[in-house]
């Protein structure tokens, strides 16, 4: 199996292989670290010890450029020349402090992670220096490359994508994202434009725009609001509407094996009020208003011919049709949030700092659908979700999340489903084998357990290349209970070569398995795993810091298709990202999309 990049990394290559053909010797090669020493490793994002006491009296703001040195190759020269550097407007507003304020180091610490939130920045620094009771305030940032080409071919794992396009993270230097994408994602043509703005205008609040033209139909989605940015904000509101009218799919052993024409409308409105000691914990209550409706049609003969599927291959039993639904009314929403913030680079992405709580989060979100609001029937939706986190060592942690959500209305309980995840990283930090440097390696390890019952007719929890077991095809597997568990060796061997790229690598395992029937049914015969060794492309100074991966997986046993043997054949393919990353789903996809949607996205 062969994939190759469906985004930037594509490009990054090109882009890497030309500089480093015009840069002098002198300028490459070197293993940098930006604490002015050279060699791997890991640091955690520590400010100076706080100042007893003191008046905020001056805030210097240094940006540098994407590239550094006395004296630079040509290409690096350029490419600093025609990148417009982030204005200084946009560090300055995460800020959550000012001149002549009380010096206060929980806040420094959550401006510190306001910048790191940034994609377009790095290397975030602030430093402090106390002069009599005046405390000088220095912040020290870095540019990355924002303006991305997006050329790309994926085949292989079942799926097939071309991507051309333009993407641009950082509008001018104000920190607007805007992109046009044109693609053929299995079949299906699309044009695709986003435009994310963080600070409409200059205030607190985000516009983000987005629209999805494809042949076998469109998605339109808004959101406008104030959302929160850090502990400190008291209150956020947003509205948001979502319409869609699409061909969607369920799958059996990679395959299609029903396609449906689903319209999906979802608008809502809600607003949240924050109160207690940010440094400790934290109260938000949410009201909110929400309309949802998804309507169901059999796909015809045009539909099948939009997405590329033989109608002779699916099956046409109207019986796998979802029936249609319909939701409106009001919404509550609890959540607690504990701060204990870890903060450390080598865990998803080479030496960029990430900020991960470990504190107690929980939240409960319940929504009243009423028949005489525009339900099909009185309904209650139910969403839970609690995620913690343990300190297991100074760079050793493991974090937490459960969640569950279900629907009940007279006919008793439905789409009920229970999650749960657990992650275990521990950056070890340099190593040698035999006397010589072998990197630093990063042990992490990732469990998700998911449980399904009684599902919409739509929804299924699919697993393969993408989203677990590296060593099967994308989306082999299928059903409404899932177990994945991932667990890699890390390396990370050569950090800013030639201030393009990070070099590293990995050894991994993978196992998992779905199914309809009872849970043990994965456990008695549905455990599949496979082995593999990959090699990591990081590109520190692009937006992101985006990584490109590349994956050799050896699956250990047979898949479900009796057809196939599958034992031991080699699969190599390229992606972009991690595989699983410290971040929970929740935190990824949000607290609601978490339990609601997953399963449904196609």
């Amino acid at each position: 199996m062969m994939r190759y990049p469906s985004s930037q990394a594509l490009v990054c290559l090109v882009t890497i292989f030309t500089f480093v053909a015009s840069a002098r010797a002198e300028d490459g090669g070197t293993i940098a670290d930006p604490s002015g020493t050279t060699g791997l490793s890991p640091r955690v994002s520590a400010s100076p010890a706080p100042v007893a006491t003191g008046v905020i009296r001056k805030i210097t703001i240094q940006l540098r450029d994407v590239f550094e040195g006395d004296d630079l190759a040509y290409p690096y020269r350029a490419a600093n020349s025609v990148k417009v550097n982030t204005r200084d407007e946009v560090v300055r507003r995460e800020l959550l402090f000012r001149e002549g304020d009380v010096f206060d180091q929980f806040i420094i610490d959550e401006s510190a992670r306001n910048l790191r939130t940034l994609p377009f920045l790095r290397e975030v620094a602030i430093t402090t220096t106390q002069d009599g009771n005046a405390v000088d305030v220095l912040i020290e940032v870095q540019d990355t490359w924002t303006l991305i080409p997006q050329v790309g071919f994926t085949s292989g794992g079942g799926q097939s994508r071309t991507t051309v396009g333009l993407a641009e993270g950082n509008v001018l230097g104000f920190g607007k994202r805007a992109e046009l994408l044109f693609s053929d994602d299995e079949g299906r043509k699309k044009i695709e434009g986003v435009y994310d703005d963080r600070r409409l205008w200059g205030t607190p609040q985000r516009l983000l725009l987005g629209h999805f033209d494809r042949s076998d139909g469109f998605r339109t989605l808004g959101l406008w609001g104030r959302p929160f940015r850090s502990l400190l904000d008291k209150d956020s509101w947003q509205t948001y509407a979502d319409v869609s009218d699409t061909v969607g799919k369920l799958f059996e052993l990679g395959d299609e094996r029903f396609i449906y024409r689903n319209k999906h409308t979802q608008v809502g409105a809600s607003y949240t009020l924050s109160v207690g000691d940010p440094e400790t914990e934290r109260q938000r209550a949410t009201v909110g208003y929400e309309y949802q409706r998804d309507l169901f049609g059999e796909a015809d003969l045009q539909d099948f011919e939009d997405v590329d599927v033989n109608p002779a291959s699916v099956s046409r039993d109207p019986n796998l049709l979802a029936e249609d639904r319909q939701f409106s009314g009001p919404f509550a929403q609890y959540e607690l949030i504990q701060p204990d913030f870890v903060s450390s680079n080598y865990i998803d992405r080479f030496e960029r700092v990430e900020d991960y709580n470990l504190g107690n989060e929980f939240s409960i979100r319940l929504q009243f659908a009423s028949h005489a609001l525009g339900s099909q029937n009185d309904t209650g939706l139910l969403s839970l979700n609690h995620r913690w986190g343990y300190r297991l060592g100074e760079q050793e942690f493991a974090r937490f999340e459960v969640g569950a959500s279900t629907r009940a209305d007279n006919f008793g309980f439905d789409n009920n489903f229970v999650r749960s995840e657990a992650k275990y990283f521990n950056v070890l930090g340099p190593r040698t084998l035999l006397g010589l440097n072998v990197g630093v390696h990063t042990l992490a390890s990732n469990l998700y357990v998911d449980y399904g019952a009684d599902f919409d007719k739509d929804r299924e929890l699919l697993l393969g290349a993408e989203n677990g077991l590296r060593g099967y095809e994308d989306r082999t597997f299928s059903g409404s209970r899932r177990l994945v568990l991932n667990i890699e060796d890390r390396i990370h061997l050569v950090e800013d070569l030639f201030q393009l790229v990070n070099l590293g690598g990995v050894v991994f395992f993978d196992g998992g398995g779905t199914t309809r029937d009872e849970f043990g049914r994965i456990f008695a015969n549905g455990f599949y795993t496979d082995v593999g060794v990959g090699l990591r492309i990081g590109f520190p100074r692009s937006q992101g810091g985006g990584m490109l991966r590349i994956d050799f997986a050896v699956p250990l046993r047979n898949g479900p298709d009796p057809d196939e043997d599958q034992r031991f054949e080699p699969r190599f393919f390229i992606s972009t990202g991690q595989i699983f990353s410290a971040r929970t789903r929740a935190e990824t996809l949000g607290l609601d999309r978490a339990n609601v949607t997953v399963g449904t996205d196609r």
